[in-house]
């Protein structure tokens, strides 16, 4: 598969379409994972662990949410269901966090594509998504940014 391939840019769509099914009133994110193939194995958007109930309260309150918030990425590595090496992840509509980088390298993910980094995002998780960056380069994981996706 290419660098940048139509495969990319059609699993970042679904991505997309996936963050939207999040509950999160604040930020939905979606993941797809690929074999090199390019057939999906699994799906995954961001919410609160099963048989949780999303209720107001959890979902604004943020100190609450990030303590109890299953990430996309997450999601989709626990529902794979089997090995994940050579895989690709897709995330939208930004970058994996730093914790979600562990996890991609650790599972044997070898390429992520993610769109760029809104502006509005960067003062929150800026710092975090460079360090992901920075593991992935140690790591020997392909980082491509895709805009326009």
């Amino acid at each position: 598969m290419s660098a940048h391939s139509e495969w990319d840019a059609r699993f970042l769509r679904m991505a997309r379409e996936i963050a939207t099914w999040s509950k999160d009133p604040s930020t939905k994110v979606g993941a797809v994972i690929a074999d090199p193939k390019n057939r999906i194995v699994s799906l995954g958007y961001n919410g609160l662990p099963r048989s949780v109930a999303d209720t107001a309260h959890r979902l604004t309150d943020r100190r609450l949410k990030y303590k109890i918030m299953v990430h996309a990425e997450e999601n989709a590595v626990l529902f794979a269901g089997r090995p994940l090496q050579f895989c690709s992840i897709y995330v939208w509509p930004f970058a994996a966090c730093a914790h979600c980088a562990s996890l991609i390298i650790q599972v044997g993910i070898n390429r992520v594509v993610t769109p760029g980094c809104p502006q509005d995002k960067l003062e929150r998780w800026g710092e975090d998504m460079a360090i992901a960056e920075e593991m992935y380069k140690e790591a020997d994981i392909r980082y491509i940014i895709l805009d326009g996706a």
